[in-house]
């Protein structure tokens, strides 16, 4: 079978777990099947040409992509957008590679940049397309769906920026023949705004490499503190004030707890945080590597105030023998069986969070038995049924038309 797949970015250029997901679903599926790869190069890029792998420039205002992020006008980052929601430049250097590689199914990841447009072109030409769901940008131009401090699209409602500019893309989604979320909240919420109702759906949620998993739990220390870590993105969407509070109230409830903090922010917002909250026992990590962190905490916290499509760092602590308290939407939680390999709390509720916290340090073995739990749930969750789910998705659809 000839696939293809489209995805923004692809390693080494790589910001998140899309890419990293992409990359795997096309190792997975390289030894058997000929699969090429059509990812975005920043303009002066030098990374090397690699087999089976087209990079193409992208043809808008500015590369939307650096880590040191540029600091643009709103009328730029809208224009931008506008253009995104039917590039014709891209759309054709798509069709070009489509029609030059023959393939019989194209497997779609993050379109930012490629613009949903290639969807269309790829029907009218004959191609089945597969789309996989990593994140929101389908509804909202910022791809995290929480703005001013809140959720922004939650049910039905969604701010009239997010409206607007992605009304295109519903129309475009009618030539998807089927779609992959990789939590089965991502997909509900998508198809509850009115997204893929034609098409096939499924779930195939994002897995760890068998190679890298540890055999072992991470070891305990010997510490009577309740370590508590979290890794990610140091901001309010991310729920990062959520958990300081959670910790500032048992403290002043007598309960001692060391937390230990993964990630970068703004300059500003961790300054005041260390403000803040000067008397709690933070170690602020900075930017590490998930392995750094396991044996240094009894617990990870996933409290995200945003809707998060999967949670694969949650995934990644359960490998390691580390269960998580979640925040209870998104689809954080299709990771953990309640009660048993971890737990959850009401979004954005630090007294909630306290509660939960509160009876982990109640129960000094509860969080190990947890951990021993999600250890064993993460082996269900291997690349090799990954690959096999995808691969007969590609063969139904490809046999459907």
């Amino acid at each position: 079978m000839r696939v293809g797949v489209i995805s923004a970015l692809y390693p080494p250029t790589s910001i998140g777990g899309a890419e990293v997901m992409a990359a795997q679903l096309v190792d997975g599926l390289s030894p058997e099947d000929d699969v090429h790869v059509l990812t975005l190069e920043a303009v002066h890029s030098s990374i090397p040409q690699a087999e089976g792998v087209q990079r193409v420039p992208l043809r808008n205002l500015y590369w939307p992509y650096d880590r040191q992020k540029v600091s643009r006008s709103s009328v730029s980052r809208l224009a931008w957008h506008v253009i995104d929601t039917a590039n014709p430049w891209m759309v054709k250097a798509v069709e070009r590679w489509v029609r030059a590689h023959q393939f019989d199914v194209v497997c779609t990841q993050n379109l930012q940049g490629f613009s949903t447009a290639v969807w269309p072109m790829l029907s009218r030409i004959g191609v089945p397309v597969v789309h996989v769901l990593h994140d929101f940008s389908l509804l909202c131009p910022r791809t995290i769906l929480f703005r001013n401090g809140k959720l922004c699209g939650h049910g039905q409602k969604r701010c009239a920026e997010c409206r607007v500019l992605t009304w295109p893309r519903f129309t475009h989604a009618q030539s998807v023949d089927a779609v992959v979320g990789v939590s089965r909240s991502i997909l509900t919420l998508h198809q509850e705004h009115g997204l893929f109702l034609q098409s096939r759906s499924s779930v195939i949620y994002n897995a760890l490499d068998v190679q890298s998993l540890p055999t072992l739990p991470a070891p305990w220390s010997g510490s009577a503190v309740l370590r508590l870590g979290f890794l990610g993105r140091l901001d309010q969407a991310k729920g990062v004030d959520v958990l300081l509070e959670a910790a500032q109230l048992l403290r002043q409830q007598g309960i001692a707890l060391r937390l230990v903090l993964g990630g970068r922010g703004q300059a500003a917002q961790i300054a005041a945080w260390k403000e803040q909250f000067a008397d709690l026992d933070i170690e602020w990590r900075g930017h590490m590597a998930p392995s750094e962190l396991w044996p240094d905490i009894d617990v990870l916290v996933f409290p995200s105030a945003s809707l998060e499509a999967l949670g694969n760092v949650v995934l990644e602590a359960a490998a390691a023998g580390r269960s998580s308290i979640v925040s209870r939407h998104g689809g954080a939680p299709e990771l953990l069986v309640e009660g048993v390999s971890g737990g959850s709390f009401v979004p954005g509720d630090f007294h909630d969070l306290a509660r939960l916290i509160a009876q982990c340090h109640a129960q000094p073995g509860l969080w190990r038995q947890w951990g021993d739990a999600a250890f064993s749930r993460a082996q269900q969750f291997n690349v090799h049924e990954r690959i096999r789910a995808f691969r007969a998705l590609f063969e139904e659809v490809v046999h459907a038309r």
